[in-house]
């Protein structure tokens, strides 16, 4: 339960600040209606949901290796603090493409499956915060468990996906002011991930 709340928490939040695939979902609701936007947006969580199976996967070799544990954990605090300085200083709201065209439920499924997997940023995203689980000591090993962490994350992902079907139209004419508070917020969590992670490397120091 407790890895599929984090895995919840961290998919909602991480998918909060509006990218291409959020502003597609929206843009989705507003031109094709919310029907086709949350099947659009189930086919974006799904593929996720395989995407951070391969993150544990890889964290999993990572953590096994201890001769990598200490430089895994600087590079960790580096990414988090290199994150928080993007969403502050340099994230920006995302073009979408205005052009409408009529597309079955089944090819909206598979527009938002596509457009996910090419999401570079999800497998190193999910790899970063699994090797931080890991790390604090709240992953038990097993399948189960990273079942039930990847479950939790399509159940967030698809949740933050719902609130930009419904409020589609609101979302892609407000998006820059979502954009700015949104980074903002994201970017305080990162930062105090990055410092937390900093703070007990330094601590550890002979």
């Amino acid at each position: 339960m407790t890895l599929l709340l984090a895995g919840f928490i961290l998919s909602f939040l991480g998918s909060i600040p509006p990218g291409l695939i959020s502003l597609a979902v929206a843009h989705t609701a507003l031109m094709r209606g919310i029907i086709a936007a949350l099947v659009f947006a189930s086919g974006a969580a799904t593929a996720e949901f395989f995407q951070a199976w391969i993150a544990v996967v890889l964290s999993d070799w990572f953590l096994n290796h201890l001769s990598f544990e200490h430089l895994l954990q600087w590079t960790m605090s580096m990414v988090f603090l290199g994150l928080a300085i993007y969403m502050f200083f340099f994230a920006k709201a995302p073009q979408t493409n205005t052009a409408v065209a009529s597309i079955s439920l089944s090819r909206q499924f598979i527009r938002g499956w596509g457009i996910s997997i090419f999401n570079l940023m999800a497998i190193p995203y999910w790899f970063t915060y699994c090797s931080w689980l890991r790390i604090e000591g709240w992953w038990q090993n097993g399948p189960f468990s990273v079942f039930i962490f990847c479950l939790g994350i399509t159940f967030g992902t698809m949740a933050t996906l719902s609130v930009y079907a419904w409020l589609g139209m609101t979302i892609v004419r407000r998006s820059h002011n979502i954009t700015r508070y949104a980074n903002r917020l994201i970017g305080l969590i990162f930062f105090g991930l990055s410092i937390k992670l900093l703070y007990g490397l330094i601590i550890g120091l002979p």
